[in-house]
C-alpha cells in the first residue's frame, strides 16, 4: 500500500485574519483528530498538497511530518472556497496500527466489455464501497475486470473478489456496472397524401347535359 508524505508544521491559536494571511502565504490550515489524542492544528504547504491532491482518496494513508515525527492518517474532509474552489482547510483522521476502521474504498474497472464491443453503453452505476478493515489490511482501490461483462447484463459486488481481511458493508446485491444497448431511432416517413378527384355519378352527368342542351 502506498504512502504519501506530507510536511507539516505546527499551529497555533490564530485570528481569522491571521489564517486568510497565512493562506496567501502559501500554507493550508489542517486539524488532526484521533481518538486517544487531542486534536492537533497544523499548516501543510498549499503548493505540496496541490500536486498530490488529485490523486489523493479517503482510503490512502498519508503520512504526515511534524516537526520529524510522522502520523499516519486518513483524509477526512476538504474544505473549498465557493467561488474559486481554493482549498481551505483540511480535516485529517489519526489511525494506528491495528486499528480497525470504517472506510469507502474507489472502485476502479479495467478492460473492455464484450458488450461495449458488441456497440452496447457501459454505466459505471457506483464508483466506491463501504469496507471494515484493519489499517494494514486497507486497500488504496479495488481493481473490478468488466472484460467478460455481455450487452444486457449487470455486474453486482457479489460477483467480484474483495480483498482478504477486509469486510463488505455494502449490500453485496448492488449493482457496479451494466451494459445497456442504445435505443435505436427509427424514423418513419409520413404517408404520401392521396390526390382525391371527384367523379360524377352518371345520373348527375346527364342531368348536367340536358341542362346545357335545353339552355343552347
Amino acid at each position: 500500500m502506498e504512502h504519501i508524505e506530507l510536511k507539516a508544521s505546527p499551529r497555533g491559536i490564530m485570528t481569522k485574519g491571521e489564517l486568510n494571511q497565512a493562506r496567501k502565504n502559501g500554507k493550508v490550515p489542517a486539524q488532526l483528530y484521533g481518538k486517544e489524542a487531542e486534536p492537533m492544528s497544523i499548516f501543510l504547504e498549499s503548493e505540496a498538497f496541490s500536486s498530490t491532491a488529485k490523486r489523493l482518496t479517503k482510503s490512502m494513508i498519508i503520512d504526515l511530518n511534524l516537526d520529524g515525527k510522522k502520523y499516519s492518517a486518513l483524509m477526512k474532509e476538504v474544505q473549498r472556497a465557493n467561488l474559486s474552489g481554493e482549498i481551505i482547510h483540511i480535516d485529517f483522521n489519526l489511525v494506528g496500527r491495528g486499528q480497525k476502521m470504517r472506510v469507502r474504498v474507489p472502485l476502479h474497472l479495467s478492460g473492455i466489455a464484450k458488450g461495449v464491443r458488441d456497440g452496447g453503453i457501459l454505466e459505471h452505476a457506483i464508483h466506491d464501497i463501504e469496507v471494515e478493515c484493519q489499517v494494514e489490511s486497507l486497500p488504496e482501490k479495488i481493481e473490478v475486470d468488466i472484460t467478460e461483462l455481455e450487452a444486457n447484463h449487470a455486474l453486482h459486488l457479489r460477483d467480484i473478489a474483495i480483498p482478504e481481511g477486509v469486510r463488505l458493508l455494502t449490500n453485496p446485491e448492488t449493482v457496479i456496472a451494466i451494459i445497456k444497448f442504445a435505443r435505436a431511432e427509427v424514423e418513419t416517413a409520413a404517408p404520401a397524401e392521396a390526390t382525391v378527384e371527384t367523379v360524377a355519378a352518371p345520373e348527375q352527368a346527364a342531368s348536367e347535359d340536358a341542362n346545357e342542351a335545353a339552355q343552347k
